[in-house]
């Protein structure tokens, strides 16, 4: 199966091909990440597995790992309860002869934190995920980082998309995951409930890595997972997504002697030849927030390592 399976399954292309249906609430299944996702999805050796999706947003992942990776079931929450209904449609649009395989977890679910869906993530054999990685600009205690490392909000940032969630996370109420520190709270979150809750599965997890890929790879190794990345490509930054976070990171580490070991990767071209630091990125951003700006985006397979 080529590398573009998934992009023709969304394209805008093909006029007779049916159409996912996106409202503004759910991440745009057109978007480079997705795209990314699935070529990933595709390497992940996914035939006859059930498999679980944190975050099941316009089911399009549900369809493509059923429809072309061979899937035998697929589980899926979201913290959006009206995402599940989203994602049946699209299924029954996109597939309809795989629409038995899915087992929606129905409601408003963080991570997999009700009983129904440690349930369904015991009898998984591979979790799939694409979760936020910054922290919400409304924040209170993220506010009070950016003022101390002197980085403004850019103008709008505040304001709450209606895809909002899709895109930000409650930083302060991760904080006890040592990786929140670098936008992956979240995401640590994650990899310890899969850890205690379904120890044999693998995971499947899709980032920017704006942050670098050596820490996402150490979250995975932290928390018990052998890291590999099977996709990667180089996207351009949406418009509407705030990147002071990253800014006010670099920003706390100058002069402690880390700032060597922690590096923003921000480009300016969507080769990604030029690579632009947090601090330069936005105050390209500050300057014309028309700016294109590129990151990768990579998706990392985990396997579970054996208990020390």
């Amino acid at each position: 199966m080529g590398d573009d399976a998934g992009t023709e399954m969304i394209s805008d292309t093909d006029s007779n091909a049916p159409k996912p249906e996106a409202p503004e609430y759910a991440f745009d299944p057109r978007d480079p990440w997705t795209q990314t996702f699935q070529k990933g999805l595709e390497r992940a050796n996914l035939q006859g597995k059930a498999v679980y999706e944190v975050g099941i947003g316009t089911g399009i992942n549900a369809a493509f790992v059923l429809r072309f990776c061979g899937a035998a079931a697929f589980y899926g929450s979201d913290l959006d309860p009206r995402l599940i209904a989203l994602a049946e449609r699209n299924l029954i649009s996109l597939s309809p002869e795989h629409a038995e395989l899915f087992q929606p977890v129905k409601g408003a679910v963080s991570l997999i934190d009700t009983d129904e869906a440690r349930e369904k993530i015991a009898k998984t054999d591979v979790v799939i995920a694409c979760l936020p990685q910054v922290g919400d600009p409304n924040d209170e205690r993220f506010a009070a980082f950016r003022e101390e490392q002197s980085v403004s909000l850019p103008a709008g940032a505040e304001e709450e998309a209606h895809d909002h969630i899709a895109h930000y996370y409650p930083w302060t109420m991760f904080d006890e995951y040592p990786f929140n520190s670098v936008g992956l709270g979240l995401n640590e979150a994650l990899l310890r409930r899969i850890r205690e809750h379904a120890p044999r599965a693998q995971v499947v997890m899709n980032f920017g890595a704006r942050i670098g890929t050596e820490l996402i790879f150490e979250m995975f190794r932290a928390n018990g997972y052998e890291p590999e990345k099977i996709a990667t490509q180089i996207v351009r930054q949406d418009i509407g997504t705030d990147i002071s976070f990253f800014a006010a990171l670099e920003g706390a580490l100058q002069g402690t002697g880390f700032e060597k070991e922690f590096k923003c990767f921000f480009f300016a071209d969507p080769e990604g030849k030029t690579r632009l630091s947090a601090h330069e990125a936005q105050r390209l951003v500050d300057k014309d927030p028309d700016t294109p700006l590129y990151h990768e985006v990579c998706v990392v397979r985990g396997t579970p390592m054996p208990a020390a």
